[in-house]
């Protein structure tokens, strides 16, 4: 990296300190890893049965999959035609206002922070205590049964798992592209393995056979002969709906909880300058087939698991009146299921280190978003410029530590607040901002960068309408059904929306005396940061 500074003290950019080295395959897998089917089927979608039963989750994906194209054409389209990294900062600050850029990474960032921090609390509670206890069981070992409750219910050992999970995977990043990404292959390759396994095993396995093999498996702990439906009773008995006919009514939620997963397949936008072919229509496709790829695979996996186990038990093991028996003590997770099942521990082993592999990398993955962000806000002289220190392979070493740490914080924050998990869907809210306004900046941009529009891809038409203002109104659209979606069902957590206006309103004022607060300051240094805004950066 090599910068120099005017007189003015503004940096002139002779190069971004990054590399133009991520590969096509990369990219997709990047883009990838925030919906892959392993975080859905393990917790996400089966829960929300239990919320919302008679939710086709067909149906449910098929309505979702016009939002994941929408969002990821505007974000792809846009990089095509700036590609830069930084992501919604570096697009929203140059085609609408640096202002409405300031508020858009901020609801970025926020909504990252808290994203890092439960992963880092789902790696002891839902990765690592689920795997012990399993194994445990099954190796009639108690002090792994032992050591897997206190990962779930001591928060203690789960800020330290957690924080180094944080740590680690942080330091993924590091090394640069070419290490990063063997790492990120291996990981990918090893943890959906593991749920092919899974789903090859579940496929083989009529439902009938299941429940026979999951009987003889409680039997010890239960002390039932038939443990499978005493807890599909249980659940039903206290007030579970179990066999729910179609509902369109709880189909509508469904679309916002896969939404929380398949929505994100844009994620490369924020080391789009770091992308090959980073100016080519490739590059929104890419964004586009990930989105598909996250869809289609969720769907298979889902059918395959519910086939295999049952709708009913997965509706009454997810619910808090029919969860598996207090004496058994693990969750009812696609691994958990087919380790007790099979009760082999050696394949049990391998299955559970094939799930807990996901997650560091999904926390990798992760930290491109406040990275890059906090990159391209140092080199636009609005952050401190020690935030801009790359390592020898163009690594921003600085701001992933200092990603990490943030991260830290707020883990250890979150564990002991009762608010932190509905934080996470003002967090989701909070995005959805930065996704709409990219939206925004997407139907705006042939008449607000008229030179970047000509030259790009993105001036591409159908019926004579610009292909990236499509793609704009539709984003802005999704944004606005998935506002509509949460805001109608309290039960996907969003109960209290005065605190969440409030906390919106709040949050968007601390990025506007952020940003007006710099230029201030700026100013009375001699430089004016309006100009850095009214240019596009080298790369």
């Amino acid at each position: 990296m090599t910068t120099s500074k005017s007189s003015a003290g503004l940096f002139v950019r002779n190069a971004t300190g990054l590399v133009r080295e991520v590969s096509p395959r990369a990219a997709l897998l990047i883009n990838y890893i925030p919906g892959c089917p392993v975080q859905v089927v393990a917790a996400g979608l089966f829960f929300a049965f239990a919320l919302f039963p008679g939710g086709n989750f067909l149906l449910a994906l098929v309505l979702t999959m016009p939002m994941s194209l929408a969002f990821a054409y505007a974000f792809g389209l846009l990089v095509a035609a700036i590609p830069r990294s930084g992501g919604d900062y570096m697009l929203v600050s140059r085609i609408i206002h640096p202002a409405v850029g300031f508020v858009s990474s901020f609801c970025m960032l926020l909504a990252a922070v808290l994203s890092l921090a439960f992963f880092g609390i789902v790696c002891a509670t839902i990765a690592l205590g689920p795997s012990l206890i399993i194994v445990g069981i099954l190796t009639g070992n108690t002090t792994l049964v032992a050591w897997g409750t206190t990962c779930q219910t001591d928060k203690t050992w789960q800020l330290i798992i957690g924080s180094v999970a944080l740590l680690g995977s942080g330091l993924l990043l590091i090394g640069g592209w070419k290490w990063t990404t063997r790492i990120f292959s291996a990981l990918f390759v090893f943890t959906m393995a593991g749920l092919v396994v899974c789903a090859v095993i579940a496929l083989l396995t009529p439902t009938s056979t299941f429940i026979d093999r999951f009987n003889a498996f409680a039997l010890p702990y239960t002390h039932v002969a038939d443990t499978y439906h005493n807890v599909i009773t249980a659940a039903a008995t206290s007030g579970v709906n179990v066999n729910p006919g179609f509902s369109l009514e709880q189909t509508i939620p469904l679309v916002g909880v896969l939404a929380g997963f398949t929505i994100y397949s844009w994620w490369a936008v924020f080391i789009g300058g770091e992308l090959r072919q980073a100016s080519s229509l490739k590059t929104a496709n890419r964004m586009a087939l990930a989105g598909i790829l996250n869809v289609v695979s969720i769907a298979i996996f889902v059918w395959i698991f519910l086939q295999c186990f049952g709708t009913s038990f997965l509706i009454a093991t997810n619910s808090a009146a029919g969860a598996l028996p207090a004496s058994i003590g693990v969750a009812p997770y696609y691994f958990v299921m087919i380790s007790a099942v099979i009760g082999n521990a050696p394949l049990a082993i391998l299955l559970a280190v094939s799930f807990m592999a996901y997650w560091p990398l999904v926390i990798a993955n992760s930290y491109f978003l406040p990275t890059r962000i906090l990159f391209a806000l140092a080199f636009d002289g609005m952050a401190p410029k020690w935030v801009t220190a790359v390592t020898r392979a163009g690594t921003p070493w600085a701001s992933v530590l200092l990603s990490v740490a943030a991260s830290i914080i707020v883990l250890a924050w979150g564990l002991g607040s009762s608010f932190f998990f509905t934080l996470l869907v003002f967090a989701t809210l909070f995005q959805l901002i930065s996704m709409g306004l990219v939206g925004l900046s997407a139907v705006v941009m042939p008449r607000r960068r008229p030179v970047q529009y000509r030259g790009s891809v993105t001036s591409k038409k159908i019926a004579g309408v610009p292909i990236v203002v499509i793609a704009g109104v539709a984003a802005i659209v999704s944004c606005v059904i998935l506002y509509i979606v949460y805001f109608s069902y309290p039960n996907l957590g969003l109960a209290d929306k005065p605190t969440f206006f409030m906390s919106l309103v709040a949050w968007i004022l601390v990025a506007l005396a952020y940003y007006y607060g710099m230029r201030f300051v700026k100013r009375l240094q001699g430089i004016d940061v309006t100009k850095v805004y009214a240019e596009i950066p080298p790369e």
